[in-house]
């Protein structure tokens, strides 16, 4: 609903500048844009990191907006000019806006090498930079430094349930192959069948997440070929997009931040009948005890 709220409200923004006539200014290196608002404020210099949402346009119709990810977008400001370097867009109107201004790039569609799927009949491209945050290196190195200290602390503590999680892993594989599961299993039409041990109360996982993924893999015979537990590392992919398995892309998707479960694989949405040697046979059945741990 918020997502749909600030669409509707940069359209309306739009509609409203174009109606009253807004001047369409030029960014020093050309690129076209209206700026809709103009707070008073500091804007950010250089060393500076600016955080950002964005929404990329054809007419009215979104095609990509970040508000749908966990954290927005950042760019960090640069010293100096680097002769030869291509400066966006994006870098440019970051420049001239102060925190809650919004500006519209308006990027023609013969100056991109090659269309964007989307706007093979489109004349121009329609960027919607906000600006939400202005950060200093030190504030910036500070908040990265308790991040990576909550980082380690979790690894530690993942570690630590490596026993724990191999145990129950193992039990509920022994469950699986003795036929005791039957009746909790689910199964979805490409055979991938599953079970959920707690559902999360988190995002949903969609096509085209950042999530995160602890995990713990075995074969039926009990032979554990990976795991991330004794890492204490998860595993970060985009869903959908064929990083991994086709079992995890379809399973994963299936569970919120916070689930546990267990996907138990056929050898069609793994590695198929050559398998992955020398730790994956061929034609094998693969089980994955699950942690959804992060979903953006």
């Amino acid at each position: 609903m918020r997502i749909a709220f600030f669409v509707a409200l940069i359209m309306g923004i739009v509609f409203s500048a174009c109606q009253e006539g807004s001047k369409t200014l030029r960014t020093p290196e050309g690129y076209e844009y209206i700026k809709h608002t103009n707070v008073e404020g500091q804007t950010p210099q250089p060393g500076d990191y600016a955080f950002f949402h964005a929404y990329l346009r054809n007419g009215d119709e979104v095609m990509f907006t970040s508000r749908v990810q966990k954290n927005p977008p950042f760019m960090q400001m640069p010293y100096g000019e680097e002769p030869g370097r291509q400066i966006s867009p994006v870098e440019e109107v970051l420049r001239v806006m102060a925190v809650g201004d919004s500006i519209t790039i308006i990027i023609q569609i013969d100056t991109v090498p090659q269309k964007p799927q989307g706007f093979e009949d489109a004349d121009v491209m329609l960027y919607d930079v906000v600006l939400m945050e202005i950060r200093t290196e030190e504030q910036q190195r500070q908040i990265l430094g308790e991040q990576q200290a909550k980082d380690e602390e979790l690894a530690a503590a993942t570690r630590a349930r490596f026993g724990e999680v191999s145990d129950f892993a193992q039990a509920t594989l022994k469950q699986y192959t003795s036929g005791a599961l039957k009746d909790k299993l689910q199964e979805t039409q490409n055979r991938l069948k599953y079970i959920i041990h707690e559902e999360g109360t988190g995002s949903q996982a969609d096509i085209g997440s950042m999530v995160k993924v602890q995990y713990y893999g075995m074969l039926t015979d009990g032979t554990v070929f990976d795991n991330s537990f004794e890492r204490g590392d998860p595993i970060a992919f985009p869903l959908g997009q064929g990083r991994v398995i086709p079992g995890w892309d379809e399973g994963i998707g299936l569970l919120k931040e916070g689930s546990r479960a267990t996907f138990f694989i056929p050898y069609q949405l793994a590695y198929g009948e050559q398998g992955s040697p020398p730790r994956i046979p061929g034609k094998a059945e693969l089980v994955f005890y699950v942690e959804l741990v992060g979903v953006e």
